[in-house]
């Protein structure tokens, strides 16, 4: 599979993936925002684009920009038996993002997450929209709302916390806009189980935490 970055002058930005000889037929070839992410590490950019195909990815996956052995090591891991490899690999160190906030995340259509902007410092929120229901983005000092077809990529019948990753690695790729180094989820969400121990390492790796709050 090959994973790009793609934009254009007015519209949509975001990740499209042309499947290989081995891998499966994604539902939606683009997972797109209305607005663009300000700062976009590539071992995070790896992480989101994997949450979104991973679960179609079935030989060499080639990745917008190199990104570390550590991202690399946790993706070969979760494909499981799946003979997946990925590139390319940067293997000079890099340093990962920093940040001091708590990243909120709700969407449309998750009745437990806050859907207003979030007036503290300590602090950050983002709020993904449908784009069958609006358009555009709206900034704060300390959070976005932004359109995005995410939910269209949500995947229920692979799990709870599986139907949520699209919503989770647009948090990923918006994480260091918003000054956050741990993603809150709203939910009862099993925190015991191997989809959410997997989903622990595969941000770890990328310099992130997740917590979930019922």
């Amino acid at each position: 599979m090959i994973i790009e970055w793609k934009s254009e002058y007015i519209g949509h930005i975001g990740f499209k993936a042309t499947p290989g000889d081995y891998d499966g037929i994604p539902r939606l070839e683009s997972l797109w925002f209305d607005a663009a992410p300000k700062t976009r590490h590539p071992d995070r950019e790896a992480v989101a684009a994997f949450l979104v195909f991973g679960s179609y990815m079935g030989g060499l996956t080639q990745m917008p920009h190199k990104f570390s052995p550590a991202v690399e090591v946790v993706m070969r891991d979760l494909a499981g038996e799946v003979s997946a490899a990925f590139a390319p690999v940067e293997y000079y160190p890099k340093a990962l993002p920093a940040g001091g906030r708590t990243l909120h995340l709700s969407w449309t259509g998750d009745s437990t997450g806050p859907h207003e902007p979030i007036n503290s410092e300590a602090s950050s929120f983002l709020i993904v929209d449908r784009s069958d229901s609006a358009s555009g983005s709206m900034r704060w000092i300390n959070g976005l709302r932004v359109a995005s077809n995410a939910w269209l990529h949500s995947r229920p019948e692979l799990g709870e916390l599986k139907g949520i990753y699209p919503f989770i690695a647009t948090a990923v790729l918006y994480a260091e806009d918003l000054g956050a180094d741990t993603i809150q989820i709203a939910g009862k969400y099993d925190t015991q189980s191997d989809d959410w121990k997997g989903l622990v390492r595969l941000l770890g790796a990328a310099r992130l935490g997740l917590r979930c709050i019922r």
